[in-house]
């Protein structure tokens, strides 16, 4: 018998262990979530934990809950500095890419699979969007720094293009399950729902701001429980006023990030925190949900749908839109490569599931498939492609990250990394000696264990890391140069 004291016992081991195994999994180019899905299916009633839990709506509500605090914190993370050069050809991948796969995918379904067309609709609309978790956890681990704006228009896509899934989802459920509704009817919902997660989402936006900067608190560990309580209203009054709550949850977040407001750094880092909570919550419950017994009858299908979606799908959904912008055929390849499935699309089925369709069981446990197949196969072979296709950039390999998320109040600029080696002239030099440019500042020098706030006397050692924020890649480039760092 499970008592809380065990229960509670069992997750904290879970945490750490699936967390201390993570390692070996970035070395892979594995998101460690995959971990938390498979330590769930562990537990599960088909694994050694024997755990039984069919429970889809529940599953359903706890997903739900997770991808709102998911998309929150990537909301409040997204610097619109960094966002701006991509970001007409980000949107219009989470638009109408999301579409043009959904349509696609329905076909694969009808003329392969024997769905029914609007059975294979809702499979392409539930595996549409691309998995934001997967895409930042596998960028990071692997260290990558893609040429030009590549990182940010996969990490934009990938955090804003749920929302599209999501309605995409809502309305065709709402087509198979509803009588006597009209096309036009829907597509009004879809309007309204875009219209008013945009003005809510914005609106609350805000207003969180303004009641951030305005409140006055004795303790100042409550503010991030302040912004908890701004996103849960910002998502569940859009829900009530029949808006897409996704997407404006995603737009407040974006809206307090790019804000000047009280705490805000100590705030994004907590909800940095919260989301790989929300991430770990949400897969482990997936994870009990699938019965991995059933997943043998569905390998075929399966490796259909999820070979189709990378080879043929992706590309076809990626090519005419970045089409007319400024990227490489190679650079679209990247892209296309770059479609991973994760736990938004197992989230979105299991309201299959809820819903009690008749395919909902197996449109469940295809998405689950395609979705790890998807991670485990294309995030482990990413560096790989993105070095065979050249889009890794190894001139400016001291580059710590061209992604938008990266986070620091008030900074302008890129971070870089400058490594003191045994052969670098600057061994023995002061900082003042350096000469850095006007537009470049040394942050903190890693020492070690340690962390050093350089001064202008600050004796630079063998083995120092200096991280440095400057404007211009050329003039530290030009500076690495003369001072031999690596």
């Amino acid at each position: 018998m499970i008592t809380p004291e065990n229960g509670m016992l069992l997750v904290a081991l879970l945490l750490l262990f699936c967390i201390a195994f993570s390692r070996y999994l970035s070395k892979a180019g594995i998101p460690t979530l995959v971990f938390f899905i498979l330590a769930g299916m562990f537990l599960g009633s088909d694994g050694m934990g024997g755990i039984y839990f069919d429970q889809a709506s529940i599953a359903s509500n706890v997903g739900n809950f997770a991808i709102c605090y998911i998309l929150f914190a990537g909301g409040m993370a997204t610097r619109w500095e960094s966002v701006r050069p991509v970001l007409v050809p980000g949107i219009l991948l989470a638009t109408v890419g999301v579409i043009i796969t959904a349509v696609l995918v329905a076909f694969f379904a009808y003329f392969l699979l024997n769905f029914s067309m609007l059975e294979g609709l809702l499979l392409g609309s539930v595996v549409s969007c691309t998995d934001a978790a997967s895409v930042f956890s596998i960028l990071r681990s692997k260290d990558m720094n893609l040429k030009g704006t590549l990182a940010p228009l996969l990490e934009l896509e990938s955090s804003s293009n749920d929302p599209t899934a999501y309605m995409l989802t809502i309305t065709v459920i709402s087509l198979m399950t509803s009588q006597g509704e009209t096309f036009f009817s829907f597509v009004l919902m879809l309007v309204m729902q875009f219209s008013i997660g945009i003005a809510l989402g914005l609106g609350l936006g805000w207003l969180g701001v303004f009641v951030m900067n305005r409140i006055k608190l004795n303790s100042d560990g409550l503010y991030p429980v302040v912004a908890v309580a701004i996103a849960a209203v910002v998502f569940s009054l859009t829900q009530i006023l029949k808006g897409n709550g996704l997407l404006a949850i995603y737009l407040a977040g974006m809206v307090m990030g790019n804000s000047k407001m009280t705490y805000k750094t100590s705030i994004v880092r907590f909800f940095d925190g919260v989301s790989w909570l929300m991430q770990i919550l949400v897969f482990v419950t997936l994870g009990l949900l699938v019965f991995p017994s059933q997943l043998p009858g569905i390998f075929l299908p399966g490796m259909v749908i999820g070979l189709a979606l990378m080879f043929i799908v992706r590309p076809l959904a990626v090519f005419p839109i970045l089409h007319f912008f400024e990227y490489s055929t190679k650079g679209k390849l990247l892209v296309s490569w770059v479609g991973f499935r994760g736990a938004s699309s197992i989230v979105f089925a299991t309201y299959a599931l809820s819903a009690g369709l008749p395919a909902g069981q197996t449109i469940f446990n295809i998405v689950f498939f395609v979705s790890l197949t998807s991670v485990v196969l294309q995030g482990s072979t990413l560096a790989p492609v993105a070095r065979w296709l050249g889009q890794l950039d190894t001139e400016d390999h001291a580059l710590v990250a061209r992604t938008f998320t990266d986070y620091e109040d008030d900074l302008r600029g890129a971070l870089y990394e400058m490594r003191v080696v045994s052969s670098s002239s600057a061994v023995g030099t002061v900082v003042q000696d350096l000469k850095f440019p006007d537009d470049a500042r040394i942050l903190v020098i890693r020492r070690g264990n340690n962390s050093i706030m350089p001064t202008g006397k600050t004796k630079l050692m063998e083995g120092d890391v200096l991280m440095v924020l400057a404007d211009k890649t050329e003039n530290l480039v030009n500076l690495k140069s003369q001072w031999g760092f690596a």
